[in-house]
């Protein structure tokens, strides 16, 4: 089962600020279902954080270059 932590434990987990987990909910990088909003707080499951920081991740980096290709 996945403990719910505030998100001072998602900074400190993954090691940024406050202002970072803030934004990486503004901007969707952690989507809304990956947290419940309890009141004026939210409760993260680190795990599923964790694997959605990955896939965008894995969104961001560039297309490798195919070097066989014409040149």
């Amino acid at each position: 089962m996945n403990t719910l932590v505030p998100i001072e434990d998602v900074a400190r987990h993954f090691s940024v600020s406050l202002s970072t987990v803030r934004k990486w909910i503004r901007d969707g990088v952690i989507p809304d279902n990956m947290y419940v909003k309890v009141g004026h707080t939210q409760r993260f499951a680190l795990e599923r954080v964790a694997d959605a920081l990955m896939r965008y991740d894995e969104k961001k980096k560039p297309e490798s270059l195919d070097l066989d290709d014409d040149v």
